[in-house]
């Protein structure tokens, strides 16, 4: 994978919590392949999103850690190409949290396969 995924890792991220902090659904998955969103369509985003904002409260900032190789599905392994995990510690109001994306590319595009707060 090319060196600039952490900057475009940062770009989508950023797009990401704009779109968890006005609730729009298209915004947040745009970045998505189709095929990785059978099963999260906008009642579902809305409720995890809510969920989310109970628990945490506002982001406020974050801290990049650095990045790894991601898992790979061993089903499947062409699945996602050389894909990396960005992780960051994630500042919200009420709690910290570590924020990981992970990154594919696929002809010359950068797809994101995961992003979760742990």
């Amino acid at each position: 994978m090319k060196h600039d995924s952490v900057a475009i890792a940062e770009q989508y991220l950023d797009e990401m919590l704009e779109a968890e902090a006005n609730s729009d659904h298209s915004a947040y998955v745009k970045r998505f392949e189709e095929q990785d969103l059978e099963d999260f369509g906008e009642s579902t985003f809305r409720k995890e999103m809510f969920a989310i904002r109970e628990e945490l409260g506002q982001y406020t900032s974050r801290e990049y850690l650095g990045s790894m190789k991601g898992n790979v599905n061993a089903d499947c392994p062409d699945r996602y190409p050389d894909r990396i995990r960005h992780v960051w510690r994630g500042r919200f109001e009420k709690n910290d949290v570590i924020i990981a994306i992970c990154l594919h590319e696929r002809d010359g595009t950068f797809y994101v396969s995961e992003n979760m707060y742990y």
